[in-house]
């Protein structure tokens, strides 16, 4: 494809046609700060080539000294040249694929664009993803897929698929294997953090700039999660995608503010091994240049990309809520609100419906509830019974910090000093660590009778009205690469459909760091990922593995919510019509279509629901009476052993779930196998021969 560079002489491009980023250039005198990455380097003298005013449109390759910020519209150009390269292959493959499942002849131009997406939900998505992935290759499914977009807990198991050295030359059941081994002997080293961490960091790194999702949660994950690849790197997938025999993995989470609610901000970041994109701006950046330093578009100080463990860390950050967010999670219950038993309350139950359906219509809420319940306020975790941690935790918890900070001093990744901080206080050196340590000790003896309420020893009202109305040093701070870049409402791309932010909310220029959370904390499943213009999805295999609290509870919450977003952004989305399945058992799978336009995409939403898998072993097969003990157990009734934040699975309650979801996709293989042919009728229906697809993206 022909590119258009960006002028050295004049930077101006060519074209008026693409939608314009206003840089000034002030001064280009960059210091190169030090920074906690390794390995910087200065491109000032580069960047002063630049010292004049100058207005001009970013170019779409990335040149190899200047261009490091890509610009794409709202409705076209949204596709990288890597992507759109990996599309053309891909699809040259499912072409085969589907042809050898369906026993069909199949041109190039009918082969539909087919999404795998997996919600949030801790360690049970994680554990119930790499069931999901096992049967559909199995099943030759997962040979016809283009996309896996994934959140929260779904994106820890994805992310440890890839980069696996053995993939995709492997089964992933091998590495499943190697994943349930690693969480059963996991001694609840993370849940200890979450629980105990804050005040004990916070005293390890006093006068430190630090958040523990980064510098303490991400280290932990992966140490659990991807033990021997700790130094990995998410744009090293790569050249597994190179020759087009994978899906392209999409990871997300949400740009928020430190002290603002999600429902009044939020933007999507998404993570390919491409690039780093926020749709809302149309603006992205190479992935090996995420944790690098930006000004006003240019590269002004290299820094190695930020591990994959810390991207873990951030998008399963759900433990960044506001304490605002944290009050009014539970304040919507669709179809759900348990009928009183006191009938001069009926009128009661009736306005809180009401208001839950306005808030839908309005869009003002959060559907996450794989974060905290209620009865975790005053901890910020899930804990049945946390009082103070005994000497033998402290002893642990000393033993993780320990590991931590060697994990820290392998990648390269220093502390950053807070403005009055000591630099010589170096975190690995031992004579702080046994000060830090004893300080700690002391602190617990003198205050004995003192409950930890769970990530803090302060009061739960200090803890609730002053630490949680910020999510500072528990969200991650990354370098903002679009940082001094002027973005306007006529420069909001705002996915392919109309903006719906002011002014006000956008993104101030002046933003230094990006404050990313978990995407969960905006709504658990990533279909923004999947609606940019190019990427046309025809048919959604959607898992949902979101809190119901009870398994009987109605699985739409999520999806009620991407109804919702995509009315909002003027995008073609199936009619979620759950008024027929009141009342009804919770089925594994629900297929949501529009039948009159074939434009729409076909939305199939599987449930974790624990319902033939009791009888059957495989689809037909029944159990035997001795087998039936095994599969006799709920998902959510028990809000504990597959609740999200339960960091220790035991080697039987792996299988137990991984085996569940499996057997939900096989169960279930015939209403895919008729789905992907109704959207390759679709797409042969369509008046248009391409929907909303760049104009040089392959056919």
């Amino acid at each position: 494809m022909a590119q258009r560079r960006v002028s050295i002489s004049t930077c101006q491009a060519q074209s008026p046609k693409r939608r314009s980023i206003s840089i000034t250039y002030s001064s280009c005198d960059y210091n190169g700060e030090k920074d906690h990455h390794s390995n910087s380097k200065s491109f000032s003298e580069e960047s002063c080539m630049y010292r004049e005013k100058q207005s001009f449109t970013q170019n779409r390759k990335f040149d190899s000294r200047f261009s490091y910020l890509r610009t794409f519209d709202n409705s076209e150009e949204f596709l990288s040249d890597q992507e759109q390269k990996f599309q053309e292959k891909r699809k040259l493959y499912i072409q085969i694929a589907l042809q050898n499942l369906l026993h069909t002849d199949l041109k190039v131009d009918d082969v539909p664009h087919i999404a795998v997406m997996g919600s949030g939900g801790g360690y049970r998505a994680m554990v119930a993803m790499s069931g999901i992935i096992n049967a559909l290759y199995d099943t030759k499914v997962l040979d016809c897929i283009l996309y896996t977009a994934v959140l929260s807990g779904s994106s820890w198991f994805i992310s440890t698929l890839y980069s696996h050295p053995e993939w995709p030359n492997i089964h992933p059941k091998d590495i499943q294997n190697e994943l349930k081994n690693d969480i059963s002997k996991n001694p609840k080293s993370i849940s200890k953090i979450l629980a105990y961490g804050w005040d004990w960091f916070c005293k390890k790194w006093n006068g430190k700039s630090w958040n523990i999702t980064t510098d303490v949660f991400g280290p932990m994950l992966g140490d659990v999660l991807i033990p021997k690849r700790m130094s990995c790197r998410w744009s090293e997938q790569r050249n597994k995608l190179s020759e087009g025999t994978v899906p392209l993995p999409l990871l997300s989470a949400i740009h928020a503010k430190e002290e603002k609610n999600t429902k009044e901000f939020h933007e999507w970041v998404e993570f390919s091994p491409y690039e780093v994109s926020i749709q809302h701006y149309g603006a992205a950046i190479d992935m090996t240049n995420f944790g690098s330093k930006f000004d006003k578009g240019l590269l002004t100080q290299r820094f190695d990309e930020i591990p994959l463990f810390e991207i873990m860390g951030i998008c399963g950050s759900a433990y960044t809520l506001t304490h605002e967010e944290l009050l009014n999670k539970d304040s919507i219950n669709f179809k759900t609100v348990e009928k009183s038993a006191d009938p001069s309350r009926s009128h009661e139950i009736n306005d809180i419906e009401i208001d839950a359906q306005h808030s839908i219509n309005e869009g003002y809420y959060s559907d996450n509830d794989d974060v905290f319940h209620e009865e975790d306020e005053e901890y910020g975790f899930h804990q049945s019974n946390v009082s103070s941690p005994s000497k033998e935790e402290l002893a642990e918890m000393e033993e993780l910090f320990k590991r931590i900070c060697q994990i820290r001093n392998q990648e390269g990744r220093k502390f950053e000093e807070e403005t009055n901080g000591n630099e010589n206080d170096d975190i690995n050196d031992e004579a702080n660590l046994n000060r830090g340590s004893s300080r700690f000790m002391h602190s617990c003896s003198l205050e004995g009778d003192v409950e930890i309420d769970g990530a803090f020893d302060y009061s739960k009202t200090f803890v609730m009205e002053h630490c949680m109305k910020t999510r500072r040093h528990r969200a991650a701070m990354v370098n903002n690469p679009f940082w001094n870049v002027s973005f306007d409402e006529t420069d909001s791309a705002c996915c392919q459909g109309k903006p719906t932010s002011s002014p006000k909310n956008l993104m101030k220029n002046d933003l230094e760091k990006l404050c990313l959370i978990d995407a969960g904390l905006a709504f658990n499943s990533p279909y923004p990922l999947l609606f940019q213009p190019g990427r046309d999805v025809d048919l959604i295999l959607s898992y949902d593995f979101t809190d119901r609290k009870k398994d009987s509870n109605e699985p739409f919450k999520t999806l009620l919510t991407a109804e919702d977003w995509a009315r909002k952004h003027d995008i073609k989305f199936p009619k979620i019509n759950v008024d027929i399945y009141e009342g009804k058992d919770v089925q594994e799978l629900y297929v949501f279509e529009d039948e009159n336009d074939p434009e729409c995409p076909i939305i199939m939403h599987f449930v974790l629901v624990n319902k033939d898998f009791r009888l059957f072993k495989k689809p037909g097969v029944e159990r035997s009476e001795s087998e039936k003990e095994f599969a006799n157990f709920t998902v959510y009734d028990d809000q504990s052993t597959f609740h999200c934040t339960n960091f220790q699975y035991s080697e039987k309650n792996f299988d137990r779930l991984s085996q569940l979801s499996e057997f939900i996709v096989l169960n279930n293989t015939v209403h895919i196998e008729a789905c992907i042919r109704k959207s390759i009728k679709n797409k042969q229906n369509r008046k248009k021969p391409e929907r909303q697809r760049h104009v040089s993206s392959p056919v």
